[in-house]
């Protein structure tokens, strides 16, 4: 029951999510209409019957029973419905305010609102996601060379003037206070010979590391010298948090590299536990239900305007890989399309499952989650409702662009027969997403 309801707030928390972008989406629609003169008759997010309505001054607000997509209804049934009896070839007279009185330029700005408030949107909850305070593993500089572990490793690289155990101090000349400097220094150095400052049982010492050639750089066999001390538990009451790992089947363990020497086997593991000496048994795996304790410490903050610059080429990054993505489903087969492509549903269980994952740890991570996927989820609806489709914005705003540049209106039975295969071309599309969801489940 109770994991019931974790599934079924996952659905909430992500079609909530959607919901919202959607919302953003057609108020950017209804924003540019109104500032341009064009009446809104209904302003409407989901999809099939309608669940509540308001009627307001001049717009019907809807909410549908399906939580995908949305629109944006403007005034011009009349001047259509006029149009077509009339057997007119053009929209030339209308009642003010009407979506078919205005220009192609208008229309054209209309349509393109929509996917641009979502590029918006998604640069600004980039920006926030970037200006909450997120933290970073912080390790001890303290090294084990591979060439100690050949169980565990299949390349050796001998280092005869470091030992395992010895905490780094400076590389290259540059100091470190952990382990994650040192590594970006050494996986950067881009040198055969590399000068090393060392602490080795209390003695300070110069030495140099010799590397070998590897994909272009220089690889050395310095990996972290890991205390073996729980970090946290997954799925098991066997271990918590800060309980330090003595023995394994009687073989002292030193480091994290020393408990995986016995992966594969059954453990018999002595750990210490606020002082008390506590045994265990735990089956042979290769995998185990923990994680290695690490410090954390806040992450380097950018500034506020240099924040604001990297949220907008993040989201230009996400319309590139965006569009990338598409262009690359062409030469899939079916299999890797129903992995690549994901329907509403599936969408939302992802979206709540992120996130109530990040919740488990910190609040701040929780949200920080949220807002990450729906920045995502804003491009992709905003590079989707670009597709050249009739309903979609990007099939009008083709269409607007037609007539801006040949200077000829499009003929309102032509205007009919477009949006009707549009509407087909849409509804296929859903039937096809929300398919793909069952399909997924009932695999």
């Amino acid at each position: 029951m109770q994991l019931l309801l974790l599934r079924l707030l996952q659905f909430i928390i992500g079609f909530v999510g959607i919901g919202l972008v959607v919302l953003v989406h057609e108020a950017g629609h209804f924003l540019a209409a109104r500032i341009l003169g064009v009446r809104v008759e209904v302003f409407g997010i989901g999809m099939g019957p309608v669940i509540f309505s308001h009627q307001g001054r001049n717009t019907e607000y809807r909410i549908s029973l399906i939580p995908f997509g949305g629109y944006c209804r403007m005034d011009g049934s009349i001047d259509l419905i006029k149009a077509l009896r009339d057997d007119e070839k053009s929209f030339q007279k209308g009642e003010y305010g009407s979506y078919f009185t205005t220009t192609p330029l208008v229309r054209l700005v209309i349509f393109a609102f929509g996917p641009l408030t979502n590029f918006l949107l998604s640069a600004l909850l980039f920006l926030i996601v970037s200006l909450i305070p997120t933290y970073m593993a912080a390790d001890a500089p303290r090294i084990a060379l591979v060439s100690d572990y050949p169980a565990l490793f299949s390349a050796s690289i001998e280092q005869p003037e470091l030992k395992s155990g010895d905490y780094i101090l400076s590389v290259g000349g540059t100091e470190v206070s952990t382990w994650q400097e040192a590594e970006a220094l050494i996986s950067t150095s881009g040198s055969r010979e590399l000068a090393m400052t060392v602490l080795r049982e209390g003695t300070q010492l110069e030495v140099t590391a010799h590397g070998i050639s590897q994909d272009g750089g220089y690889v050395y066999g310095i990996s972290l010298w890991q205390e073996p001390v729980i970090g946290r538990s997954e799925g098991t009451e066997l271990f918590q948090s800060g309980d330090r790992i003595l023995s394994v089947n009687g073989d002292e363990i030193s480091n994290t590299y020393d408990f995986y020497n016995h992966s594969g086997t059954d453990m018999e593991i002595t750990l210490d536990r606020n002082g008390q000496e506590i045994t265990l048994f735990l089956p042979a795996s290769t995998s185990f239900p923990f994680a290695w304790h690490s410090d954390l410490i806040p992450s380097p903050r950018e500034g506020f305007f240099a924040s604001i610059a990297h949220s907008f080429s993040r989201a230009l990054r996400a319309v590139a890989d965006t569009i990338s993505s598409l262009l690359n489903i062409v030469n899939q087969n079916s299999e890797e399309v129903r992995n690549e492509i994901t329907g509403p549903t599936r969408a939302a269980q992802t979206i709540g499952n992120i996130t109530t994952l990040g919740f488990e740890s910190r609040s701040a991570d929780g949200i920080r989650a949220f807002l990450y996927l729906l920045s995502l989820v804003s491009i992709s609806l905003c590079v989707a409702n670009l597709i050249p489709i009739p309903t979609f914005d990007g099939g009008q705003m083709v269409i607007n662009l037609y007539q801006l540049v040949t200077g000829r209106e499009l003929r309102p039975k032509s205007y009919v027969v477009f949006h009707i295969a549009g509407l087909v071309f849409t509804a296929v599309i859903l039937v096809a997403l929300y398919s793909l969801d069952i399909i997924h489940y009932l695999s």
